[in-house]
């Protein structure tokens, strides 16, 4: 399979301790976190994460399953760039 860029949005409860633990589940696999942005949405409870991951598909699929396995894991979507 063909490496590439994936964006990864992740939509998580606003509470301390969820983009530390969202970062170690990605980079502690070994997978290369490209770009990372973090920022509020309406609702202040939410917070909307954008990833963009170096990988093949595969390897995105599981990091998304991972993902959704999380607590504090409201969505997660991806594409590819």
């Amino acid at each position: 399979m063909k490496e590439g860029i994936h964006l990864i949005n992740c939509y998580v409860e606003n509470k301390p301790g969820v983009l530390a633990r969202i970062v170690g589940l990605i980079s502690g696999r070994g997978y290369n976190i490209q770009t990372l942005n973090v920022g509020p949405t309406e609702d202040g409870t939410v917070s909307r994460m954008k990833i963009d991951v170096l990988g093949t598909a595969r390897v995105v699929e599981q990091i998304i399953l991972q993902l959704r396995n999380q607590v504090n894991v409201i969505e997660v979507s991806s594409r590819r760039r």
